[in-house]
C-alpha cells in the first residue's frame, strides 16, 4: 500500500512538473507574440495553447501557483490582442474552457482575472456560426452562480448582445444560439439585483416575454426571475418546469457538472421567494419518480472509474447538492398546507430504503458528509411511513462510527455539529433512545466542549469560528436532552456549564450571528430551568453594540431578491418602463423629422428644436465619454485585479519561504539550546571530576610510596625472571627448529604422494591416448595402402593419356603444316588470277 501511495505521489509530482513546463512555454510564446506579432510566433502560440488544452489535466490550472497566475495574465493579454478570425484565439478559448473545468480555476477566471468582459467583447466581434456558439457555451459555463454587486460597463454590452442574439436567432430559427444566450441571461440576472434592474431598464419586457415563450424551461425560469408582476407562469407550466429541472439534474450527474447542478438546486431551494413556484413545488406529485431516476443514475455512475482527483471532488460536491435537494423536498413534505395539515402530496417514503443505503456510503466524506448527515436527520424527523429509527436500532454501526468520528479533534466542526443534530433527533425516537444513551458518556461531552472551554477571558471574542460555536451549541442541546431523560447523572454538569462565561458568550454569539437552526437550538436550550438569561442578555448587548456598523453595511440577502424587486418596480414604474421610453423616442424622432423637412413653421419652435438637438448631442457625447471612461476604468480594474492576484501568489510564495526559514530558525534555535544544555552538563561534570581528582591525589601519594618499595622488590624478581626467560627462550628455539623440520618433512611427503598420484593418472591417460593413436595409425596405414594402389592405377592411366596427347600434338603439327602449305598455294593462285585480269584504261 505504501509503495502504491509513493508511486501515486511521484506520478502527481511529475505531472505537476510537466504542467508547469508547458505553462512556462505558453507564457514564453505569448510574450514572443506580443513583442513580434509575426506568423511564426502566432503558429507557436497556437500550438502551445492546443497542447495545454489537450495534454494537461484541468486540476493543474488551479490558482495559488506563481506560474499559473502569470499564465492567466498572459492568456488574458493574448486573447485581447488577437483578431476574431485567428485560429490561435479560438485555441485560447478552448484552453480557457478546459481550465474552467476545475472549480477553483473557474472562480479565479471569473472573479480575479475577469475574463467575462473579454469574452463579452469577443462575442460582440463574433457573428453567428460555431464560433459564436462556442463563446456562448463558455459564457454559460462561467456564469453559473456568478455574483455581480455593482454595475460594470461590460454588463450593458453583454445584455445588448444576448438580447440581440435571442431576437435574431428566433427570427432565423437558430434555437441553439437563442437558448444559450437566454441561459446566460438567466445566470446573470439570478441573484444579481444590479444586472436584473439594468436588464429591466434596457429591454421591452413584454416584447422579450413574447419572443422567449417558445423556449419552455428557460422561458419559465426567466419569467420567474423577472418577478410576478411582469408575468407569472401558470401552475401547469411550473410543474413542467420542475419536471425538466429534475431531468437537467440527471444530465448534470452524467458529467458531474457542479456549477450547473448548484444553480438548479439553489433555484429550487429559493422557491419560497416566489409564491407561484413555491405553490407548484408544494403540489408537485412526481417527486418519487424523479428521485427514483436519480438513484438509478447514481447506481450506474458508481461503477465508473473516477480515478482523477477533480472527478472525485466533483462527484462528492454533486452528491452533497443532491442531498440538499432531497432535504429540501423533505422539508416541504413537513410544511403545513392551507388546511392546517402536513403536505400529503409530497412523499419519499418508497425511496427511503434506497436513500438510506446511498447515505451510508457518504456519511464519513469530508466534502459531502455534512449534507448526508443533515438529510439523514430530515429522514429521521419527517419520514411518515418508512421510519429510519428501526433500521438504525437493528444496525447501530453507522451511528457508532459517526460518534467516534465526531470525537476526533481533526474532524471539522460542521461535521460534528451535523452529527450532534442527528443524535438529538434519534434521542427523541423510542427505537434509538436507549442506543444513544448507552453509546455516549460524559467524556464525550468533555471532548466536544474542550475547544470552547480552552478559551480564556483575556482572549478576543472572535477567537473561535462560528462553526465551533455552532458545534458547542448543539452539544449543549444534546446534553440538556440527556438531562431531561437522566436528570441525576447530567443535571449538575449542565448547570455548571451554563454558569461558565465561555458557554454564555457562545449562546450570545449564536443568537446574534447564527442561522435558523442554531437560533432554534438556543431557544430550546433557554427552556432549561437554570438558563442564565441575564448573563446571556449582557453578552448579546455587548456584541450588538460592537457590530452595529457591520450590520448596517451588510447587503440585502439574495433570497429576498424577488420580493424586493417587486417593491422597487412598483415605486419606479416611470423610470423602469421601457415602453414609455420607446414612445418618447418615437415622439422625438417624429419632431426631428418634421424639423428636417421644414414642416415646423414657427421660428421659436425651430430654435427650441435646434437647442434641443444641441443638448441631445452634448448629452450623447458626455454619455459616450463617460462610457469610455468607465470602460477604461474597468480595464484598469481588470489589470489591477490581475496584478493583485499575481502579487498575492508571489506573497504566498514568499510566505511559504518565510515559513520554511522560520521552521529552520526554530530548529537551529532548538539545536542551540540543546548544545547549551550539553555545555552546562559538561561543565558540571568537569567540576565533579576536579573534586574527585583532588580527593584522590592524597591517596595517590601514599600509593606512590608503597610503589617505591614494591619497585625495589620487583627489580630483584626481574633479574631472576630475565634469567629464566633466557633459558626458556633457548629451549623454545630448539623446539621451534624441531617443529619446523617435522613440518617440512610432512610437507615433502604430502607433495610426493600428490605427485605420484598425478603421475599415475597421467600415465593412464597417456596409455589410453596411445591406444587410440595406434588404432588411428592402423586405419591411416590401411588408407595409405589403398591410396598407393590408386596412385599406381592413376600413373598408368596418366602414361596412356600422355602418349595419346603426344599423338594428338603430332597430328596438330601436321595439320598446321598442311594449312600453311594450303595458304601459300591459295596466295599463289590469287596472285596468278590478279595477273591475268585485263587492265583498266
Amino acid at each position: 500500500m505504501s509503495s502504491r501511495k509513493n508511486n501515486t505521489i511521484s506520478s502527481h509530482s511529475s505531472d505537476a512538473a510537466n504542467a508547469i513546463s508547458y505553462v512556462r512555454d505558453f507564457s514564453t510564446q505569448a510574450a514572443l507574440y506580443r513583442n513580434n506579432k509575426s506568423e511564426d510566433s502566432l503558429i507557436l502560440l497556437n500550438r502551445s495553447a492546443s497542447l495545454l488544452s489537450t495534454t494537461i489535466q484541468s486540476q493543474h490550472f488551479a490558482p495559488g501557483n506563481l506560474e499559473v497566475s502569470k499564465f492567466y495574465i498572459d492568456l488574458h493579454a493574448v486573447m485581447g490582442s488577437l483578431s476574431s478570425d485567428s485560429d490561435a484565439l479560438w485555441a485560447c478559448v478552448s484552453l480557457l474552457q478546459h481550465c474552467s473545468k476545475n472549480l477553483d480555476a473557474r472562480k479565479s477566471i471569473v472573479d480575479e482575472y475577469r475574463f467575462i468582459p473579454l469574452l463579452t467583447f469577443l462575442l460582440k466581434r463574433t457573428t453567428g456560426g460555431d464560433k459564436q456558439q462556442k463563446v456562448l457555451t463558455l459564457l454559460q459555463e462561467l456564469t453559473f452562480g456568478i455574483q455581480i454587486t455593482w454595475e460594470e460597463p461590460y454588463i450593458v454590452v453583454l445584455l445588448e448582445q444576448l438580447v440581440h442574439i435571442v431576437y435574431q436567432a428566433t427570427e432565423e430559427g437558430e434555437e441553439t444560439h437563442a437558448q444559450l444566450a437566454l441561459s446566460v441571461l438567466i445566470n446573470l440576472c439570478y441573484k444579481n439585483f444590479v444586472v436584473l434592474f439594468l436588464f429591466l431598464r434596457s429591454v421591452n419586457i413584454s416584447t422579450f416575454s413574447r419572443r422567449i415563450q417558445n423556449y419552455g424551461v428557460l422561458a419559465n425560469k426567466m419569467l420567474i426571475i423577472l418577478s410576478e408582476d411582469i408575468h407569472s407562469p401558470d401552475q401547469k407550466e411550473l410543474h413542467l418546469f420542475i419536471r425538466s429541472c429534475f431531468a437537467t439534474v440527471d444530465e448534470c450527474i452524467k458529467h458531474w457538472n457542479v456549477p450547473h447542478l448548484r444553480h438548479i438546486v439553489e433555484f429550487l431551494k429559493d422557491s419560497k421567494a416566489h409564491s407561484g413556484l413555491h405553490q407548484a413545488m408544494m403540489s408537485y406529485q412526481f417527486y418519487f419518480e424523479d428521485i427514483e431516476k436519480l438513484l438509478d443514475r447514481l447506481e450506474a455512475r458508481r461503477a465508473m472509474d473516477d480515478s482523477n482527483d477533480d472527478s472525485r471532488k466533483h462527484q462528492q460536491i454533486c452528491m452533497g447538492l443532491l442531498f440538499e435537494l432531497m432535504e429540501h423536498i423533505m422539508d416541504l413534505s413537513g410544511q403545513i398546507d392551507e388546511e392546517g395539515k402536513e403536505n400529503a402530496a409530497i412523499s419519499l417514503d418508497s425511496n427511503i430504503p434506497r436513500i438510506f443505503e446511498l447515505l451510508s456510503n457518504w456519511l464519513q466524506s469530508e466534502i459531502c458528509g455534512v449534507q448526508a448527515i443533515n438529510l439523514l436527520d430530515s429522514l429521521v424527523r419527517l419520514a411518515k411511513k418508512e421510519s429510519i429509527a428501526p433500521r438504525i436500532s437493528r444496525d447501530p454501526s453507522i451511528i457508532i462510527q459517526l460518534i467516534t468520528t465526531s470525537e476526533k479533534p481533526e474532524t471539522s466542526p460542521l461535521h460534528t455539529a451535523a452529527v450532534l443534530q442527528l443524535l438529538v433527533s434519534l434521542l427523541h425516537q423510542t427505537k434509538t433512545e436507549k442506543l444513544i444513551l448507552s453509546k455516549i458518556t460524559e467524556s464525550y461531552f468533555d471532548k466536544i466542549f474542550a475547544p470552547l472551554l480552552a478559551v480564556k477571558p483575556e482572549m478576543p471574542d472572535n477567537c473561535l469560528s462560528m462553526e465551533e460555536i455552532e458545534k458547542s451549541i448543539f452539544c449543549l442541546l444534546l446534553l440538556i436532552n440527556f438531562t431531561d431523560i437522566a436528570k441525576k447523572a447530567y443535571f449538575e454538569k449542565c448547570c455548571n456549564l451554563l454558569q461558565l462565561p465561555q458557554i454564555q458568550h457562545a449562546l450570545a454569539r449564536a443568537m446574534v450571528s447564527g442561522g435558523e437552526r442554531v437560533c432554534s437550538a438556543v431557544f430550546q436550550i433557554s427552556q432549561f430551568e437554570h438558563f442564565p438569561q441575564y448573563e446571556v442578555a449582557k453578552h448579546i448587548s455587548k456584541l450588538n453594540s460592537s457590530s452595529n456598523q457591520i450590520h448596517l453595511s451588510s447587503p440585502v440577502p439574495n433570497g429576498d431578491q424577488w420580493r424586493n424587486l417587486n417593491a422597487i418596480l412598483k415605486s419606479h414604474k416611470t423610470f423602469a418602463s421601457k415602453e414609455l421610453e420607446e414612445r418618447l423616442n418615437a415622439l422625438i424622432e417624429l419632431i426631428s423629422n418634421a424639423e428636417r423637412n421644414n414642416q415646423l413653421n414657427n421660428v421659436a419652435t425651430s430654435q427650441i428644436m435646434e437647442l434641443f438637438n444641441y443638448k441631445i448631442k452634448n448629452l450623447q457625447a458626455a454619455e459616450a465619454s463617460m462610457q469610455k471612461r468607465l470602460e477604461d476604468a474597468s480595464n484598469e480594474i481588470t489589470h489591477l485585479s490581475q496584478r493583485i492576484n499575481f502579487q498575492n501568489a508571489e506573497l504566498e510564495k514568499y510566505h511559504t519561504m518565510n515559513f520554511e526559514l522560520h521552521i529552520n530558525q526554530e530548529s537551529l534555535q532548538t539545536q542551540c539550546k540543546d548544545l547549551k544544555h550539553q555545555k552546562d552538563n559538561l561543565k558540571r561534570n568537569m567540576t565533579e571530576l576536579m573534586k574527585k581528582l583532588s580527593e584522590q591525589s592524597e591517596a595517590l601519594q601514599i600509593s606512590e610510596k608503597r610503589l617505591a618499595v614494591k619497585v625495589s622488590e620487583m627489580i630483584v624478581l626481574q633479574k631472576e625472571h630475565n634469567d629464566l626467560k633466557e633459558q626458556l627462550q633457548a629451549k623454545t628455539e630448539e623446539l621451534d627448529k624441531l617443529h619446523t623440520a617435522s613440518k617440512e618433512s610432512s610437507l615433502r611427503i604430502d607433495k610426493l604422494k600428490k605427485t605420484i598420484a598425478a603421475y599415475e593418472v597421467d600415465l593412464k591417460d597417456k596409455t589410453r591416448h596411445i591406444e587410440e593413436k595406434e588404432k588411428e595409425l592402423a586405419k591411416t596405414q590401411k588408407a595409405l595402402e589403398e591410396q598407393r594402389d590408386a596412385k599406381k592405377k592413376s600413373d598408368g592411366v596418366i602414361t596412356v593419356l600422355e602418349s595419346q596427347l603426344q599423338e594428338k600434338n603430332e597430328q596438330i603439327r601436321n595439320y598446321e603444316l598442311e594449312l600453311s602449305e594450303t595458304e601459300e598455294l591459295r596466295k599463289t593462285i590469287m596472285s596468278l588470277m590478279e595477273s591475268k585480269k585485263p587492265k583498266r584504261k
